[in-house]
């Protein structure tokens, strides 16, 4: 047996079949880094949106305080009916910057995104006062 065949030999018996196992340990890796990426990505995307509907809720509350509240109180006319119309206010605000693709990710992530957001304004007002 010559050289040559015997490489072809070695080739077939060994090299072949690692060929093999390292191709099942690729796919596994490939695997195992995509859904990493992914479940980054999904956690980007959720800290993102969360961040501007907190952030869009803080300034809303703000702004209709500045606009709205402040000006009621000063005139002691700040009763439950300016109450709530200063809650409908904000909330409109708040839902007519968030964008549709945040409406639809809010509410698949949350599932009740009106509740929610009910939840942050009255939470943001009993810290601002």
């Amino acid at each position: 047996m010559n050289w040559m065949e015997m490489l072809q030999k070695i080739f077939e018996v060994c090299i072949i079949p690692l060929l093999g196992i390292l191709t099942a340990y690729l796919v596994a890796f490939i695997r195992k880094k995509s859904k990493e990426l992914e479940e980054t990505t999904d956690n980007e995307l959720y800290k993102k949106y969360i961040e501007l509907l907190q952030d869009t809720i803080v300034r809303c509350v703000i702004a209709t305080n500045q606009t709205y509240v402040e000006a009621l109180k000063n005139k002691n006319a700040f009763d439950e009916e300016a109450q709530k119309e200063a809650f409908k206010m904000t909330y409109e605000a708040v839902i007519s910057i968030l964008s549709d693709d945040a409406k639809v990710y809010l509410t698949n992530v949350i599932g009740d995104l009106q509740l929610y957001i009910t939840e942050l304004i009255e939470a943001k007002i009993k810290i601002q006062k």
